[in-house]
């Protein structure tokens, strides 16, 4: 299963590579945009401005001499000689700076969303392989594996001379609940799936044939060496 898990997982991050590649460009590209569009603006704010300042030096020389013929300040103009409304065009250059800004936060909500969407399956996925592993060591008869947890938890347990979290017996049940399929047989008493730590009754005809440490009262500690068998296998083989 774990090499299924490998396989799916870099099919699934195949593309995305590309996929970032694709969005970085396009927001390269409205930063170039953008990067224009101030450029305009601030030349025409200055050109305002110097407008504004000679208009007002015009306005002083007519106070002083009303026979003055001056024109006044040149205002610019555009192809085909045409005055350019500055007000105009800085209020236009600066609606569409603030809708392209707009759009490149969207951008980045929906790089963040997307990386963020495979980091999730890769946890989801992560999970659900180590309850298999999980499953796969109680049936070899393994301890149960320790979950050191996130680097806060472990801190905080180094600090408190504590020791790792050893997953119990029911969150090792629940961890291969969430990774079996409808199909997956039951053992033990307690018509269970497989969890957790098991042994095996050595008895040939054994209805059950494996059952919970748990359910038959046995530990990591007082394991069997040799043969065990079931308490209706005893009773059998002690009538024989």
């Amino acid at each position: 299963m774990s090499t299924n898990y490998l396989r799916s997982f870099i099919e699934s991050v195949s593309d995305v590579p590309a996929e970032l590649e694709r969005w970085f460009r396009g927001m390269r590209e409205l930063d170039e945009r953008a990067h224009g569009l101030q450029v305009q603006l601030e030349a025409d704010c200055q050109q305002q401005l110097r407008l504004a300042a000679e208009q007002q030096q015009h306005g002083n020389k007519r106070a002083k001499a009303t026979g003055d013929m001056d024109s006044g300040p040149t205002l610019p103009t555009q192809p085909g000689n045409e005055p350019v409304d500055l007000d105009q065009r800085i209020e236009d250059t600066t609606a569409e700076l603030l809708k392209l800004s707009a759009e490149k936060t969207n951008a980045a909500q929906q790089i963040y969303d997307y990386v963020d969407q495979h980091i999730r399956k890769l946890d989801k996925d992560l999970k659900t392989f180590d309850a298999e592993i999980a499953v796969e060591r109680s049936k070899l008869g393994l301890p149960p594996i320790e979950v050191a947890g996130t680097d806060a938890e472990a801190k905080r347990s180094r600090k408190d001379g504590g020791t790792p979290h050893v997953m119990t017996s029911e969150e090792l049940y629940q961890a291969a609940l969430a990774a079996a399929d409808a199909s997956e047989p039951t053992y033990c008493y307690c018509k269970r799936i497989s969890f957790g730590e098991m042994i095996a009754c050595e008895h040939p005809e054994c209805l059950i044939e494996w059952f919970h440490f748990e359910c038959v009262g046995l530990t990591a500690e007082n394991r069997p060496k040799g043969k065990w068998y079931c308490k209706e296998c005893r009773k059998l083989m002690g009538k024989k």
